[in-house]
């Protein structure tokens, strides 16, 4: 029989949003809805040393565990390929804002890129094929179900959001790259408990083993996968302190 929300303890896992536009408001809220921790995510323009030292004095004052995060639009792969050199190393999680086809296949081709968020963005299509879900796989790219896209999309085209979700959805089960869910929360209204992403994730035909380990063991594999990051020598093999 499959657990579902409904049988299980949920005060005991570990849950992780790794893109929030956040401030102290939208951690506190966060911590209060059940989340071990975040990304505090800013664009790539505003990933100052200003953010950095704004960054000290939040995770100062948090009771859950924060993570920088840079979020990446470009205009073709190879503004993305700048732009990640650039980032990588001053920021905890990557995150690339998808919808253009060429710089989707970058992405997924690119080893230091954690998510890949929207591929769908302002398309009709779910933004990832075949080809470049056997590519996301091959490099573990996460690709991000968003649920602001959802949930601030007009009415009228709701449907489609849900059709791209659905499809993603079907072409990781094939595929098994990683799938993250995430809020993209800009204010603490954005943000819902793990209990409501599960209700969400139903409408995206996600039983509750996927969007469980969308938001709890994807996300944790990132954050561990990038605090050994520096450790690694090359593929296979890093440093031992």
């Amino acid at each position: 029989m499959q657990e579902s929300y409904s049988n299980r303890n949920l005060s005991k896992d570990m849950f992780f949003d790794l893109h929030v536009h956040g401030n102290e408001n939208i951690i506190k809220e966060a911590e209060r809805l059940g989340f071990t921790g975040i990304a505090v995510t800013r664009y790539f323009e505003d990933y100052t040393s200003k953010f950095l030292k704004e960054f000290e004095d939040l995770e100062l004052n948090s009771n859950i565990l924060l993570k920088k995060s840079v979020e990446i639009a470009c205009k073709n792969p190879e503004d993305l390929k700048k732009k990640v050199k650039k980032s990588r190393k001053k920021a905890d999680i990557l995150i690339v804002k998808g919808g253009d086809l060429k710089v989707n296949r970058a992405a997924c081709e690119d080893k230091r890129i954690d998510i890949l968020s929207q591929p769908y963005r302002s398309r009709r299509d779910m933004g990832i094929n075949h080809v470049l879900a056997r590519k996301a796989a091959e490099n573990s790219v996460a690709i991000e179900i968003n649920l602001k896209t959802f949930l601030k999309t007009n009415l009228r085209y709701r449907y489609r959001v849900i059709s791209q979700f659905r499809h993603i959805v079907d072409l990781q089960r094939k595929f098994k790259f990683p799938l993250i869910i995430t809020s993209s929360a800009s204010s603490k209204y954005d943000l819902k408990t793990p209990i409501d992403i599960f209700a969400l994730a139903k409408c995206f035909g996600m039983t509750f083993e996927e969007s469980f380990k969308a938001i709890s063991i994807t996300p944790r594999d990132i954050i561990e996968t990038n605090n050994l990051r520096d450790y690694f020598i090359i593929e296979g093999v890093r440093t031992l302190e």
